[in-house]
């Protein structure tokens, strides 16, 4: 069956039974370091991502499947291997392969960003998405630097930073 021919692509994958795959705020930074140095090398845009306690969404936008099925399984493949001997674990961190959905559309894609954006929220691991550290919503919303061209995304979008930025707080106050 052929791929669909989107550039943007959600990977999303969680711990084996469910359980915890970072076990410290070190376990975070690694993967978020090992992915922005993938990032560059793949030439792939990263869209958005939160890293959760038992899982993760990662959003890429990229011409060649191959290239960012590449990134995602060599980020992965990594990552458990250093977990594996900093805790002197042996065996797969995670729940089979990695998911993945290909979204078709504006409105689809602006479900997905707010999905990930919002996940901690939801999940009550904080009140407000921009108090979870292991996301790029503080980003989104200029809080933080970015080296990332994520304001092109998110003005296409969404508007501006404050639209953004109100547009979520409009929803998290649903939960």
């Amino acid at each position: 069956m052929e791929e669909p021919a989107s550039p943007y692509v959600h990977y999303y994958n969680r711990g084996v039974n469910k359980e915890i795959i970072f076990f410290t705020s070190d376990n975070y930074l690694l993967l978020i370091r090992k992915l922005t140095e993938y990032i560059k090398e793949y030439q792939i845009e990263l869209i958005a991502f939160c890293l959760m306690p038992n899982h993760y969404h990662i959003l890429l936008k990229h011409e060649n499947q191959n290239d960012g099925s590449k990134l995602i399984q060599r980020l992965f493949n990594s990552y458990t291997q250093a977990i594996n001997k900093r805790y002197s674990r042996v065996g797969t961190l995670f729940q089979g392969n990695v998911k993945k959905r290909f979204i078709e559309d504006d409105d689809y894609l602006a479900e997905t960003i707010k999905y990930i954006h919002l996940n901690p929220v939801k999940a009550g691991l904080c009140d407000k998405p921009e108090n979870w550290e292991y996301s790029d919503y503080r980003e989104w919303i200029g809080l933080d630097e970015t080296i990332r061209n994520i304001s092109v995304e998110r003005d296409n979008i969404f508007g501006s930073t404050k639209d953004y930025e109100e547009l979520i707080n409009f929803e998290y106050q649903k939960f």
